[in-house]
């Protein structure tokens, strides 16, 4: 008679560990509740994998796995992108397999991309969350940053809402370093240094005249 065999499968190990060796935080030592913000982050020791925590109501930890080097790339002043080594399509925000038929699903590589962007469409907002109230009125933009293949939406400075133009020429403009806190808030929009609006014409005219009280209003707000 024979006996029984007991298997055990072993599993095997996808990857080893992060070790994290950078880790910051933000939140002051006498705030215990900060709305919803940022708090900190960790980046693992080969600057690969960065892990931050969000503070909504409670505290929340966003692995942003193999996109992490988007969010390190923040951190420094560096826009990264992803490129297709078959077609050689490049995306911002990152994709991490092209969507070419033709391409498989190819894994994609890293890429440092260019601190310029061209306006694809916007939108004015003419009210907001409190905590922006000051600001308004906001120009959002989706704008495609280099060679990037699809648009991403940031605030665009430096420009009145009515000026605003398709294809229009922009610049990446970040915060301070010590500003930064590896969210796409790190950085805004701005029209590069040589370029003139068009003149003023009936649509511009029609923007203006609906974010003239906006602008009105947020003096009076104390």
């Amino acid at each position: 008679m024979m006996k029984g065999m007991l298997v055990t499968k072993r599993k095997e190990k996808f990857a080893d560990p992060p070790n994290f060796t950078e880790k910051k935080d933000y939140r002051p030592a006498d705030v215990k509740e900060t709305g919803l913000s940022f708090v900190g982050h960790e980046i693992s020791e080969d600057r690969t994998v960065m892990n931050q925590f969000l503070h909504y109501d409670q505290l929340y930890t966003i692995r942003h796995g193999w996109n992490s080097r988007f969010f390190i790339g923040l951190l420094d002043g560096k826009i990264m992108g992803t490129r297709c080594p078959k077609c050689g399509d490049s995306w911002v925000p990152v994709r991490t397999h092209c969507w070419n038929l033709d391409c498989n699903l190819q894994r994609t590589e890293w890429v440092e991309m260019p601190l310029t962007a061209k306006v694809h469409t916007w939108t004015v907002a003419g009210w907001s969350g409190r905590s922006s109230l000051k600001r308004l009125p906001i120009v959002l933009v989706y704008a495609f940053i280099g060679t990037s293949k699809v648009a991403m939406a940031n605030e665009l400075h430096g420009i009145h809402p009515w000026e605003v133009e398709f294809g229009m020429p922009l610049k990446i403009v970040f915060k301070p370093k010590e500003q930064r806190v590896g969210a796409v808030t790190d950085f805004h929009f701005e029209p590069v240094d040589f370029w003139k609006p068009s003149p003023m014409n009936q649509e511009k005219q029609r923007i203006k005249d609906l974010v003239t009280p906006v602008y009105e209003w947020v003096k009076t707000i104390k």
